[in-house]
């Protein structure tokens, strides 16, 4: 068995042999002015990427009829209010904005303004429903419904947990 570790060896040591030497990459002062006087190479740099706007939250990522209608229930004194995005669960309406009046003058000032709201604004189409008395106004302009209630009428037909699986904006 020696011998053929022996001529394992050997083979090994002659392909070392035979196989070229490489020279040692060595920097010498002589080599770097001849880097530095060369052509200089043209590298294309990526423009930096810019920070994507950022997407508003809240209040703010809702249609201008919704902020509207939200900032004036909440300027009237409106209480407890909520904003409910029904997109993907329901073609009835886009949102619900859902509030509750004080008393009954209350709900039907908030009813009116509202509708005066929207035809100041020149929202063409809107339709409104409910009086003061009734307990609920309702006012729906392109996909956005908002239900004003009295404080017993909110109990008992308790919207936000009938479409519980609505996402609900923060304000």
């Amino acid at each position: 068995m020696k011998k053929v570790t022996v001529k394992k060896t050997k083979v090994v040591k002659e392909v070392v042999k035979a196989a070229p030497k490489a020279k040692p990459a060595v920097k010498t002062a002589k080599a770097a002015p001849k880097i530095a006087k060369a052509a200089p190479k043209t590298v294309k740099v990526a423009p930096k990427a810019t920070a994507a706007p950022k997407k508003p939250t809240g209040l703010a990522a809702l249609p201008e009829v919704v902020q509207k209608a939200v900032k004036f229930l909440d300027d009237r004194k409106a209480e407890n209010i909520a904003v409910l995005d029904l997109q993907p669960l329901a073609n009835l309406s886009d949102y619900f904005v859902i509030a509750t009046a004080a008393n009954a003058p209350h709900l039907k000032a908030l009813g009116d303004g509202l509708q005066r709201l929207y035809k100041n604004e020149q929202y063409k189409g809107f339709r409104a429903a409910g009086t003061g008395d009734s307990g609920w106004v309702i006012v729906d302009y392109d996909g956005v419904m908002v239900h004003v209630f009295s404080f017993e009428m909110r109990n008992l037909y308790d919207l936000e947990q009938l479409w519980k699986s609505a996402t609900r904006i923060t304000l």
